[in-house]
């Protein structure tokens, strides 16, 4: 199955901004290991540091360690600079080489700090070298569709989800549950009662594949946030023109498409494989949530690398 791909004809660049990579007085790993991934198991993780628990901290969460295991160098990046991959510039092995990567975290460090550190371990052994800029991109506006908007505004006093809630009615072919999540007695996902990363009221959002079809949920987010989520989705950066302030709750259901809309002039190709009777992403926005994506070109800050070796220095 193809994977939704980012829209990668760039239009004029409007700024850029070079930084150096580091520098002497900036915090380091004092020793840390790096080294290609053994042939095999593929299953990445990234544990420990001070970041919270999530995609970056998923299992141990031991705050003075990093163990990161069979990990793309994209998502390195991703947390390092605070960027999704489709903002991040680079060439094609950064999503498909692995590496083992483990460091000692000295304790207290802080969360930019952290960062700082990994930015300095990308280019003391890979010699990364980057800059930012940004640049006009294929992507689409986010505006009210002429039906009228459908999504509901995020209740005042959210409640948990209830024990009812999550039952074994959910889906057992469900792909994405995790310790933070569960999928609802609807078939959507939701956060897991009692979990400290997403409380009650905590901006949420998520999306599972259940039944050949993606079943989405946002809660407590404003339209930038969802323009963004979207965004994902579409595999194109969204922004948000509806002029809306408030902040929604909506659930999200439709049919995988093979190709974006903005990179075929508007036209969508459901993936062959997919049977389900959902509607495709663009009709599920416009038909479910009163939304519409507007094939549009947007500015996006993007991290651009100018060098980047592929084989690591020596530990």
């Amino acid at each position: 199955m193809k994977k939704l791909g980012f829209v990668t004809g760039f239009a004029t660049v409007i700024v850029g901004v070079a930084f150096a990579q580091s520098t002497r007085d900036q915090p380091r790993f004092e020793i840390a290991s790096v080294k290609a991934s053994p042939p095999g198991n593929k299953i990445g993780m990234m544990d420990g540091g001070p970041l919270s628990p999530g995609p970056f901290n998923m299992a141990n969460h031991d705050p003075l360690r990093i163990t990161w295991t069979n990990v793309r160098l994209i998502r390195v990046l991703m947390m390092a600079y605070d960027l999704p991959g489709d903002r991040i510039s680079g060439p094609g092995w950064l999503g498909a080489e692995m590496y083992d990567i483990a460091a000692p975290v000295p304790k207290g460090t802080s969360v930019a700090d952290f960062k700082l550190m990994v930015q300095n371990l990308l280019a003391d052994r890979f010699k990364l070298a980057a800059h930012r800029e940004t640049r006009d991109v294929a992507g689409y506006a986010l505006e009210v569709a002429k039906t009228g908007l459908k999504v509901k505004e995020s209740p005042k006093d959210p409640q948990p989800v209830t024990a009812e809630a999550s039952s074994s009615k959910s889906d057992s072919s469900a792909k994405g549950s995790s310790q933070i999540m569960i999928v609802d007695s609807s078939g959507f996902p939701a956060p897991r009662p009692g979990n400290t990363v997403f409380p009650p009221g905590a901006g949420f959002s998520a999306t599972i594949r259940v039944n050949d079809m993606y079943r989405a949920t946002v809660l407590n987010q404003p339209m930038s946030s969802i323009a963004d989520f979207l965004g994902t989705a579409a595999g194109a950066p969204v922004q948000d023109h509806t002029g809306l302030t408030g902040i929604y709750d909506f659930h999200l259901e439709y049919k995988p498409v093979l190709l974006d809309a903005a990179a075929t002039g508007g036209a969508t190709e459901p993936l062959a494989d997919i049977a389900a009777p959902a509607p495709d992403l663009f009709d599920a926005i416009q038909a479910q949530l009163g939304l519409k994506l507007v094939p549009k070109k947007v500015p996006r800050e993007m991290l651009v690398i100018d060098h980047l070796e592929k084989i690591p220095t020596e530990n």
